[in-house]
């Protein structure tokens, strides 16, 4: 796949056509990429009446690769994506302007996860 983690790209079908946004996600095995913002769509969860409540929440679906297209960084236009070998490097051109596309920077947060000890507050109970 040529599309890569960070890129901005063109919707160019469906109800999102025209719109730019970045690629979040990358699905390899099915050719499908998540957009950040784009193909919403409302999940409605019910709850059970106990712990958890009912609540709607909006999630962002994947679209196939097919239906979108790579905006080149340097000319921002919309373009197909070409492969050079540089010896031993692959490098991603644009096939418009002929620049490489190098990729921006993605920031990675890290999360701590907070580990929560559980206490064994259970009585043993003493036969007589």
């Amino acid at each position: 796949m040529k599309i890569k983690k960070g890129d901005t790209v063109k919707i160019l079908y469906g109800k999102d056509s025209g719109k730019r946004g970045t690629v979040v996600a990358l699905d390899v095995k099915n050719d499908k990429v998540v957009i950040e913002g784009m193909n919403l769509y409302k999940r409605h969860l019910k709850g059970d009446g106990r712990t958890r409540t009912s609540e709607i929440l909006i999630v962002e679906k994947p679209y196939p690769v097919s239906k979108i297209m790579m905006i080149c960084p340097v000319c921002d236009k919309s373009t197909r994506i070409g492969m050079k070998k540089e010896g031993e490097k692959t490098v991603r051109i644009c096939k418009k302007c002929g620049k490489e596309l190098v990729k921006e920077a993605v920031k990675k947060t890290a999360v701590k996860k907070a580990t929560v000890k559980k206490e064994n507050n259970s009585k043993k109970k003493e036969s007589k």
